[in-house]
Formats: structure tokens, sequence, C-alpha cells
């Protein structure tokens, strides 16, 4: 169960990791920085987005349609904290991605997981996705993405909160 205290400590762990020379703004007006965040607001924003990361998923809109989990990727729950796409491909009724992803886990750990996806509408709807492992994050060298994407992203996950359109936990 992922507690308030718990996944700021991470967040805050994750920020520190950048030094100031990581952030690419030059415009003090625009300046974006890890101080400017509530992470208390983001661990209530994130805490309902705990899920089962599966290794192999497949889904369908249509009710006698064909569902599948494989094995589970992780052997706790994980949010997804960032995704970045690294690829696209697109037809009439096809969609197929690549992206690198950033998932918090329960124990504090940020795992990094390459994800290809499908998806393909003929009327029916089947979405199919693949993830592996990367690696669990140590140090700086491991992320791929700026600190201001990173605060961005958050940022943006805390709008239904500061909207008073979340579901709201006491922790």
């Amino acid at each position: 169960m992922f507690r308030e205290k718990d996944m700021v400590k991470a967040l805050d762990w994750l920020l520190g990791l950048f030094d100031d020379e990581d952030y690419e703004c030059c415009d003090d007006d625009e300046a974006v920085s890890a101080d400017s965040l509530c992470l208390h607001d983001v661990a209530q924003a994130l805490r309902d987005k705990a899920e089962t990361v599966y290794q192999y998923k497949v889904d369908c809109n249509y009710s006698m349609g064909f569902k599948y989990r494989g094995k589970p990727l992780f052997t706790e729950s994980a949010i997804l904290i960032y995704k970045e796409n690294e690829s696209a491909t697109m037809d009439n009724n096809s969609e197929i991605w690549y992206d690198t992803e950033l998932w918090l886990m329960e124990e504090g750990n940020f795992a990094v997981v390459h994800s290809v996806r499908m998806k393909h509408d003929d009327g029916v709807i089947y979405e199919t996705e693949y993830r592996s492992l990367v690696g669990i994050v140590e140090e700086a060298d491991d992320l791929f993405f700026s600190p201001e994407e990173l605060i961005c992203k958050l940022d943006e996950a805390c709008v239904p909160v500061w909207e008073h359109e979340a579901t709201i936990y006491e922790m």
C-alpha cells in the first residue's frame, strides 16, 4: 500500500538526483524548480493510480473478446510516473508505440521500463502491451528525461486535486 510519507520521500530522492546544471532553463521568469512542487499533493494525486504491471497484457473492448495477463513485471504494485515516446507508427486501423517509462514501486524504488504497445481498431479495439525491465534507478545517469520535464508532468498530475476532482484519501 502506497503511503504519503513514503511516496514523498521517494519523489524527493528522485528530484535530488539532479544537479543545478541539469536544469535547462536560462530565463529566471520561466525557471522550473523542484521547490515549486508540493510533493504531498503529488502523492495524493498519484496514489490511486497504483496497478499491477504485467510483462504482457491483451485487452479488447468486445464483451466476448480475449483478455490476458502475463506474469507481473514487479513483485508489488507500481505507479506510472513518466512516459516518453521513443517511436510510433500509425496507419488506418493500427497504432504502435515504443515508450520508455518510469515506475514508482511500492517499496519506494524507481524502475525504468521499455514498453511496446499496439492498438488495432476495426470496430472492435484490441490492445496489446509488452514491457521489459531496463533497471532500477540508482543515479541520475539512469534517467531519460530532464528535471523540468518530470516537474511539469508531476505538476500536471496535481490538477485534479487542485480542481477538487480527485479521489481523496485520508493518509
